[in-house]
C-alpha cells in the first residue's frame, strides 16, 4: 500500500513537481500545468510531451524550433487535433508550419507585438511575402512524385505598371528590378 505524498516547504520543487507527474498525468513543462489528453502533443523525434498550445507558441517565437528540454530541432508534432479543429482517439504527425496556420491556434504573439510596438507594421509587404522561410508545405513533382519542391506563398503584382514591357516574358531578375521600382515609387 502506498503512502501519501506530502510536499513539504523545504522539499525539492524538482522531486515535488515528479510527485505530481506521477500521481496525476504529464505535466507540460512549459506551463506546468497537466496535459488534458486531448490537448498533448509529443514532439517528434524526443517524444517529450506538451500541451499543443504551449508547444505551438514556444516554435512561433523561434526561427527553428527547438525542443524546450532537450534542444531537439523539429519540424512535426504528434497530436490528436488536426488542421480543421477536429480530435481524433489516435495520434497522428502534424507539421508545425501548417499547424501554425490552423483556424484553432490563436497567436498571442500578435497581441504582444501590437502592445510593444504599437498598431503600425514597420515590416515591408515585399520582404513579407517573398521571404524564403515562409513555407507552406511541400509539393511532390518529378517521376511519380519522387522528388519535392517545397511551396512558397506567390506574389501577385496588383496590377500592370506602365514601365512594364507588354507581351514579353520576363526574367527573374527583371521582375525583382520592377517590383523593387514599384515599392520605391508607393513610398515616395
Amino acid at each position: 500500500m502506498d503512502a501519501p505524498v506530502e510536499i513539504h516547504q523545504g522539499s525539492d520543487p524538482k522531486s515535488s513537481l515528479l510527485d505530481a507527474e506521477n500521481q496525476h498525468g504529464v505535466i507540460c513543462a512549459i506551463c506546468l500545468d497537466e496535459i488534458p489528453l486531448q490537448e498533448s502533443s509529443l514532439v517528434k523525434g524526443c517524444e517529450h510531451a506538451y500541451c499543443v498550445i504551449c508547444i505551438l507558441r514556444w516554435a512561433e517565437s523561434k526561427n527553428e524550433p527547438t525542443c524546450p528540454q532537450c534542444k531537439n530541432p523539429f519540424e512535426f508534432l504528434i497530436i490528436h487535433r488536426s488542421l480543421d479543429g477536429s480530435i481524433h482517439d489516435y495520434m497522428f504527425e502534424e507539421s508545425v508550419c501548417l499547424l501554425l496556420r490552423a483556424s484553432w491556434f490563436d497567436s498571442t504573439l500578435d497581441d504582444f507585438y501590437r502592445y510593444m510596438y504599437g498598431e503600425e507594421d514597420d515590416e515591408d509587404p515585399d520582404e513579407v511575402y517573398l521571404n524564403i522561410n515562409n513555407r507552406i508545405g511541400n509539393r511532390r513533382r518529378g517521376n511519380n512524385g519522387s522528388e519535392k519542391q517545397e511551396a512558397r506563398p506567390g506574389h501577385q503584382q496588383a496590377g500592370s505598371s506602365s514601365g512594364e514591357p507588354k507581351g514579353r516574358d520576363l526574367g527573374r531578375r527583371a521582375k525583382r528590378t520592377l517590383r523593387r521600382k514599384a515599392a520605391q515609387h508607393e513610398r515616395n
